[in-house]
């Protein structure tokens, strides 16, 4: 018997059946990937600092918040989670595509949506808290007043709105901007975590 096929021409063939058989892999294990990598996002949204400060701390009295917004925050960004799988191509002996996780898109839309991202005051409508603990960083965002603490007053009964405190800007140690927030700084230390998980899935 003889064999008529080149050794390139086999090598291409061989990578285009292992190609397609990765891209079939990739598929199957996408679905669990997803589920994994959403509850360690929502595990690590609920614990960062920020929650806490916002369930019963300090970035409760500064915004005055009569609910309790965590757990609506951590499953919006967990529900956020999207894993893409684009094709598998083997070309001159190497190969082009594989599996994408996203988390959170930019805009923020599905958290500034969120019933719990407005806190109503008494003079009428509402403050956008969350869009500024995401995006305002350490601007000012109220020149004539600031937060004063002091028990038995206020929406929390705990902090009021003066002028002698001037001015209000979120604090510093949880204030975020578009590339830098309370998402992005709670989930960068899961990335190994939610790598191990990739791995493993596809063994």
């Amino acid at each position: 018997m003889k064999i008529v096929t080149s050794n390139a021409r086999m090598r291409a063939l061989i990578n285009k059946a292992l190609a397609k058989e990765g891209e079939q892999v990739l598929k199957t294990a996408s679905s669990n990937i997803r589920s994994k990598v959403k509850e360690v996002v929502r595990r690590a949204i609920a614990t960062c600092p920020e929650m806490r400060e916002l369930s019963s701390g300090t970035l409760k009295l500064d915004f005055g918040l009569t609910e309790d917004p965590s757990s609506a925050i951590a499953n919006s960004v967990a529900n956020s989670t999207r894993v893409s799988v684009s094709k598998i191509s083997s070309r001159g002996g190497s190969f082009k595509g594989g599996i994408k996780i996203t988390v959170q898109p930019s805009s923020f839309a599905n958290l500034l949506s969120l019933p719990v991202a407005q806190q109503a005051i008494e003079q009428g409508g509402s403050i956008p808290w969350l869009k500024w603990l995401l995006t305002a960083g350490d601007a000012i965002i109220i020149g004539d007043f600031g937060v004063d603490y002091e028990m038995g007053t206020g929406r929390t009964g705990g902090a009021t709105m003066t002028q002698s405190a001037k001015p209000f800007k979120v604090n510093p140690l949880y204030s975020g901007d578009e590339v830098d927030n309370f998402v992005t700084r709670a989930i960068e230390p899961t990335l190994r975590e939610i790598s191990a998980i990739v791995r493993k899935e596809l063994s």
